[in-house]
């Protein structure tokens, strides 16, 4: 059982926190059996990947991985909440 993105287009997180932009893109990996989001942060000095949550096929759960940065938690938050809603079964 596969799952898909299935986006809200007008409600992906563009969610602005102090200095810091953050935004979410959809990924996703048929052959290794996972869907997910990746979580994005833009500031003045730079565009890095922070975060993400990817639900996994073969155990039919969400996993959460952070990237060697502190996250607020009002976005870790929001990041999960919209995986949640937006990833389903295709």
């Amino acid at each position: 059982m596969s799952r898909s993105i299935q986006w809200n287009k007008e409600q992906p997180m563009d969610r602005q926190y102090a200095d810091a932009r953050y935004t979410t893109v959809a990924i996703s990996n048929n052959d290794d059996g996972y869907s997910g989001l990746e979580l994005v942060c833009s500031s003045k000095s730079s565009v890095d990947r922070v975060a993400n949550i990817i639900f996994w096929d073969a155990s039919g759960q969400f996993f959460v991985q952070t990237f060697g940065t502190d996250l607020p938690l009002a976005v870790l938050e929001e990041l999960i909440a919209e995986a949640k809603a937006t990833i389903t079964f295709a």
